[in-house]
């Protein structure tokens, strides 16, 4: 069953993301707006990382306790000034494969969420531990 099924039946297209250009303070917002843990970073439609819940709160907390007065409202500034936020080297998969990949994959990297892209590295959408468990609980 999940060697056959293929990532594009169960992942969420049309994911909410952020470019690489936008601030920090953006892709914050749209994660409380939307109430999202995972917001995919791109240039154009090209996936190039991945912002994530708790990076997002370590970058707070590190901009809390090592304050450096001269660089102001720090959160309205871009992603790309302050690329240790987003994370580059994160694991994708492709729509045409299993699911059975996606959770290896999931297992050995110990991540619960993949972005979804094409050979192009397009962003297409994002499979998730939850839509895996979905899924199989709807088998």
């Amino acid at each position: 069953m999940l060697n056959s099924e293929k990532i594009e039946t169960i992942m969420t297209r049309g994911v909410f993301s952020v470019d690489f250009d936008d601030s920090v303070k953006k892709a914050d917002d749209l994660m409380k707006e939307e109430k999202i843990k995972h917001v995919p970073v791109v240039d154009g439609s090209k996936f190039i990382g991945m912002i994530t819940e708790r990076t997002l709160m370590e970058y707070t907390l590190r901009q809390i306790y090592e304050y450096d007065d001269t660089f102001g409202e720090i959160g309205y500034n871009k992603i790309s000034e302050f690329e240790n936020v987003m994370a580059r080297d994160v694991h994708v998969i492709y729509p045409e494969d299993s699911i059975a990949k996606a959770i290896e994959i999931m297992t050995k990297k110990r991540v619960d969420y993949l972005p979804v892209v094409d050979w192009d590295k397009n962003l297409l959408g994002i499979v998730t531990a939850m839509d895996i468990l979905m899924f199989i609980k709807n088998k």
